[in-house]
């Protein structure tokens, strides 16, 4: 008896894909509709849309974050900037007080020179991405496919965005001294050193890695031939 609904079984769903295929034959486009390359196309389409509107809420939303954020830490700075030149003043030892103001200088000096030129690697980050973007939109015979390429020409703005709003960020940080006692402040200058290295480090991998987002952007749409990829290194 079980043998049997076993086999009746069998017979049925046999019966079933037997209909399905008839189906797909009398209407093949019902197959081909869901794979189609227009479909897929259509789909990938609306994706970069979806994308590009995401990223540009994104980029607004980061962007006000900075500005509140830089708000507070001109605040700070302020106050901070303050503390150090009375205690600077309060040192018996004047010529330690004055290395202690230089270097104070130099390391906030050193953050605002590797910033700048970081957001001018950003900048022609941006500016060949537009290059790229107005190649693709002419549909050039040098552009593999528009829609691939605009996907990851969206990814590499979000990068750039990301990485130019923590590179301002970082512009705008304070490396003041903070003085523990005047038997402490070179120590206390190593650690601010040490704090400044760190910081730029993890910035400067954002930026690379923005840079590496160009690249793919460029190599998505075949666009090499008669575009550099940019000198953009983040150093």
């Amino acid at each position: 008896m079980t043998a049997t609904l076993a086999i009746n079984s069998l017979r049925s769903i046999a019966f079933l894909i037997c209909l399905a295929s008839i189906a797909i034959l009398v209407n093949p486009t019902f197959a081909k509709d869901a794979t189609s390359p227009a479909t897929r196309r259509e789909a990938i389409k609306e994706k970069v849309e979806t994308r590009k509107a995401a990223i540009t809420e994104k980029i607004e939303t980061r962007k006000e974050n900075v500005a509140n954020k830089i708000s507070a830490m001109k605040e700070r700075i302020a106050t901070k900037e303050a503390a150090f030149k009375a205690r600077l003043e309060a040192f018996k030892d004047k010529r330690k007080a004055e290395i202690a103001e230089r270097v104070n200088t130099n390391l906030n000096k050193i953050n605002k020179n590797h910033t700048d030129q970081m957001l001018k690697h950003l900048e022609k980050m941006s500016e060949l991405l537009d290059k790229l973007e107005a190649r693709v939109n002419s549909v050039g015979p040098d552009v593999k496919d528009p829609v691939v390429a605009k996907a990851a020409i969206a990814d590499s703005r979000a990068k750039i965005a990301a990485a130019t709003a923590t590179v301002t960020a970082q512009s705008e940080k304070d490396y003041t001294l903070t003085i523990t006692t005047e038997s402490k402040v070179k120590a206390d200058a190593q650690k601010m050193r040490d704090q400044l290295r760190a910081d730029l480090q993890t910035t400067r991998q954002l930026v690379i890695d923005a840079k590496q987002s160009v690249a793919n952007a460029i190599r998505n749409a075949k666009s090499s031939a008669g575009m550099k990829e940019g000198t953009a290194s983040g150093q």
